[in-house]
């Protein structure tokens, strides 16, 4: 598995089907397997996208996602919503923790920590 995508009430992965399949709204957290640090969790933005000059899902805030759209090329984006502390730390529990992708060794300079 390359990525799964983690919502308030189920999961999409890269197993299941091409990133622009992905249910759009309600993204929680994105873990992507990564080479360093086992898995990058993308988490704690309003808008997700899929760019594959920069190793796939990335989260932006809304000018990262305008500076992505005027850039050639498909494009998918992926809508976050909030949810309250106590569901948040459930889907956080299910992103970090998930059998389905490598173990997680440590946070890369750009990942929020939780």
């Amino acid at each position: 598995m390359q990525w799964k995508i983690f919502y308030s009430d189920g999961t999409y992965s890269s197993d299941d089907g091409p990133p622009e399949l992905a249910p759009k709204r309600d993204v929680q957290t994105i873990a992507v397997a990564d080479e360093v640090v086992g898995r990058r969790i993308e988490r704690g933005n309003d808008y997700y996208i899929y760019d594959t000059g920069r190793g796939g899902w990335r989260g932006v805030d809304q000018f990262g996602m305008y500076d992505y759209l005027i850039r050639p090329g498909f494009k998918i984006i992926l809508f976050g919503r909030t949810l309250s502390d106590d569901d948040y730390r459930e889907v956080w529990k299910r992103a970090s923790k998930d059998p389905d992708l490598p173990a997680k060794s440590a946070f890369l300079p750009d990942e929020r920590k939780p």
